[in-house]
């Protein structure tokens, strides 16, 4: 057996609850009744089997058996990853490929270590799997696929990318992290009542580290094979004696992982005194069948970490799983399905396929993302790009890259560092060659080296009136999913045309939820020099939720501000569903349709932010559910989004923020002589603060009203006196 544990880092692997297939199975039946009911319909086939066949047939009392037939089964292994360690090489799992083989027909070296009681009981399954090597489409394939997702370290059903037909292909999918339903679990399996009613997640989900460890993939294609664990179908070894339908297995408790230590294997709590009667096809008894009265604390169904053998009985259960039409199972090693899925076929030669990722830039200075994608084009910091081409042994690349690269050409197969002197969009191209062949990834939106000629922050305003207006505004979709930035074109605040985050789901939820996904665009670079008043990053949003929002996992938007070029990224403020969900609950794919939709957000800037050359960076989260949202309108201003469109009405006055509990200012056009009367009166009329200024004719003006006026929350009349006219707003404290 080729172990993980010396190849990969991994930390206390035995503190793994090793299955969380019952889990599955009862949330399952919730929803989908008839998968008891294909259960049901299995124990009885099998009843009649063992309850009044010859047993002897399926050599559950004696060493002796006729049914020889052996079986293969084409499976396909998805690797679901971040380019993390659970990116697992090829060699890995052809190596655990043929060790699940070896366990399937009992050729395991540690079946010598079977205690004497259960010896005569192990179980030769006689199934071999194969990877295929023939894909769903017709092409050639080592069996093994690659898909890239954040959800590797959020893994549930939705993380299944890349099925092919359960009914020509056992699935498995190696993933990093279980989610929070499977919290603990090292996998889980799709039993084949499940698998008939949801075909698509139909196989083995695992964590990587288990490829090869511990029986883990042995244990979950048992239960591909309608296996349950010894104690029966709960999650909870230990807890009471339970029974998994197989004679040979006596009742047990189960074992949480302990080990091959005396308790487990000579365990004879639920088991003393077990004993089965079976009947002659005529209803007479036929024997009487005294099984071990110590549990099978060995099989590799059972948790202890000790798990060597499968039962007689059970290889008759998993050989009748295979042979029933639940689930398709028994067109996996029909001739024609080996023939079209390539199982018994020699592994082809294939070309290599060339992939590479962007890391960590390189560089003094700290360095706040684990990936950079932006970088100011004179940056002294450096592009990681690191080849991770596969389906081959590499024996050499070449890569090209664009906009002045310091490297233009490179034959590196590892990394390679880059700089770049002209700003824009860098297309770098990898080709990856091997004895087979080669292959060619061209990426025109590689990584972006900003331009650092600053725009005036002064009297700036971004409209987004045509798609060319984002050209210097770089969107990033990171896992090229449906969740993304994107120019919309369609409404707008005050125009036609707009920015907008793609949140609302389409996928039907078959490929998991946007949780743990991360897109985001950036700004082009301004200059604040000078600029010591009060200052905003001003703009409009217009955004909706879902009706099955619960507010836990909602869409969020961070915004962040950098001023060495990409190199660190500070966290100005950020926003929950709650704020950027202001049109409430939409079931369809919210568009705002009217002015009201929208929104204005103000974004203080610091003046430790002030540089001359000042990116801002927006990142969105989506959440579980989430709605689109749609940004317009940017522009800086001394006041918040709001005010200055309040004033080029004709209200002459704005209170923000109201309500308030810090305090709260008063915007104002002063009129033609400059002078300025504020009174502020609880609501039974007396007066609580009182002041008279002369300003500038004509000019925009903000006066801060401190909370401590207050005497307590409530509500009060801000009344303001302009060339003589009054105006008279409500501000609510708290």
């Amino acid at each position: 057996m080729l172990s993980l544990v010396g190849i990969l880092p991994l930390t206390n692997l035995s503190a793994q609850q090793p299955c969380s297939t019952d889990i599955q199975y009862h949330k399952l039946v919730e929803k989908y009744p008839q998968i008891a009911e294909y259960e049901k319909q299995f124990d009885e086939q099998m009843n009649a089997i063992t309850n009044h066949g010859d047993l002897a047939k399926f050599g559950l009392r004696t060493s002796s058996t006729t049914d020889t037939t052996e079986y293969d089964i084409p499976i396909v292994v998805h690797v679901i990853h971040d380019y993390g360690y659970e990116n697992i090489d090829d060699n890995v799992i052809y190596d655990a490929v043929n060790y699940y083989t070896t366990c399937y027909n009992a050729q395991n070296a540690d079946t010598a270590n079977v205690i004497a009681p259960f010896k005569q009981y192990i179980g030769n399954a006689r199934m071999h799997f194969h990877l295929a090597t023939i894909d769903p489409n017709g092409k050639p394939t080592k069996g093994v696929t690659r898909f890239q997702s954040y959800l590797t370290f959020n893994a549930d059903d939705g993380a299944k990318f890349l099925p092919w037909p359960q009914s020509k292909y056992i699935n498995i999918w190696f993933i990093n992290t279980f989610g929070a339903a499977s919290t603990g679990a090292a996998a889980y399996a799709y039993l084949p009542s499940m698998g008939a009613s949801i075909p698509y997640y139909d196989g083995v989900i695992a964590l990587y580290s288990y490829a090869n460890y511990a029986k883990c993939i042995p244990h979950e294609l048992g239960h591909v094979l309608n296996l349950w664990h010894p104690w029966g179908n709960s999650n909870n070894p230990g807890v009471a004696c339970g029974d998994d339908g197989v004679d040979d297995t006596p009742p047990t408790m189960g074992h949480s992982p302990v080990g091959c230590v005396p308790t487990a294997l000579y365990d004879t709590t639920c088991a003393t005194g077990y004993m089965k009667t079976y009947l002659s096809m005529d209803g007479t008894v036929d024997s009487l069948v005294d099984y071990p009265d110590t549990t099978n604390a060995q099989n590799i169904m059972d948790y202890t970490y000790c798990q060597d053998m499968f039962t007689k009985g059970q290889v008759v259960r998993m050989r009748t799983a295979l042979r029933n039409t639940t689930a398709n199972r028994n067109n996996l090693y029909s001739p024609s399905n080996l023939a079209a899925t390539g199982a018994l076929a020699t592994m082809p030669d294939l070309p290599p396929i060339a992939d590479y990722i962007v890391n960590r830039a390189n560089g003094s200075g700290i360095i706040t993302d684990s990936r950079n994608y932006f970088l100011a084009f004179n940056s002294p910091l450096t592009f990681q790009f690191s080849n991770k081409s596969w389906n081959d042994t590499i024996s050499d690349v070449l890569w090209n890259f664009s906009n002045g690269a310091t490297n233009a050409t490179s034959t590196s197969m590892t990394n390679v560092s880059n700089q770049f002197s002209v700003p824009g969009w860098v297309t770098v191209t990898l080709i990856a060659n091997s004895n087979a062949g080669s292959d060619t990834l061209i990426n025109r939106n590689a990584v972006y080296a900003a331009d650092t000629t600053a725009i005036p922050a002064t009297n700036y305003v971004q409209e987004f009136a045509a798609s060319s207006d984002i050209n210097n505004w770089p969107m990033f979709n990171y896992y090229n999913n449906q969740y993304k930035w994107q120019f919309y074109n369609g409404v707008g605040w005050g125009d036609n045309s707009c920015i907008r985050y793609r949140s609302y789901d389409t996928s039907n939820r078959q490929t998991g939820n946007a949780i743990g996904d991360h897109d985001d665009f950036f700004t082009p670079a301004f200059n604040f020099n000078g600029i010591t008043d009060n200052l905003y990053l001003n703009f409009f949003i217009a955004g909706a939720r879902r009706p099955s929002y619960t507010g836990s996992v909602g869409d969020s938007l961070e915004v962040e501000v950098s001023t060495n070029g990409g190199a660190r990224w500070s966290k100005l403020t950020g926003y929950n569903s709650n704020t950027l969900a202001n049109n409430g609950i939409h079931g369809t794919e919210f568009i705002p349709n009217i002015t009201t939709n929208w929104k204005p957000i103000a974004v203080s800037i610091p003046i430790t932010y002030r540089a001359n050359n000042t990116y801002f960076r927006f990142r969105f989260l989506p959440g579980d559910l989430g709605n689109n949202l749609y940004l317009d309108n940017f522009y800086f201003y001394p006041y918040p989004a709001g005010v200055k469109e309040t004033m080029n009405t004709n209200e002459p006055v704005n209170i923000y923020p109201n309500p308030s509990a810090n305090g709260t200012n008063i915007v104002f056009k002063t009129g033609n002589t400059g002078l300025i009367k504020i009174v502020i009166s609880d609501i039974t009329g007396k007066t609580i603060f009182e002041i008279n200024k002369d300003f500038s004719p004509g000019s925009i003006q903000q006066e801060f009203i401190s909370r401590n006026i207050f005497p307590s929350a409530g509500i009060y009349l801000v009344n303001i006196t302009i060339d003589g006219i009054n105006k008279v707003q409500k501000l609510s404290i708290y």
